[in-house]
């Protein structure tokens, strides 16, 4: 176990675009929930209603999309990840 954490932190260490990886998914993902914030007050300054079930049928699509469109950064920005560190052992003949 011991040197399974000293090969994989030396892996990483060696290859910066697995920590660019990590970063990509979590900005995208907050990119993409701001974008849905505003997208969702923009529809809703457009209904002009006060009706719960008419909001809620509005905004229930647009929420899922954004929903799925984080869940692919995620798995994106996991794939990605695992490329990169799979390079840097390969590289390192470990």
């Amino acid at each position: 176990m011991k040197d399974f954490f000293l090969n994989f932190t030396r892996i990483v260490e060696n290859n910066p675009r697995i920590y660019w990886s990590i970063i990509f998914g979590i900005a995208g993902c907050l990119v993409l929930f701001i974008a849905e914030i505003v997208h969702v007050q923009n529809i809703l300054a457009d209904l002009h209603t006060k009706d719960q079930s008419i909001m809620r049928a509005a905004i229930e699509p647009i929420s899922q999309q954004y929903k799925w469109s984080r869940i692919v950064v995620i798995i994106a920005a996991v794939i990605w990840s695992n490329v990169e560190y799979l390079k840097s052992k390969k590289k390192l003949g470990l």
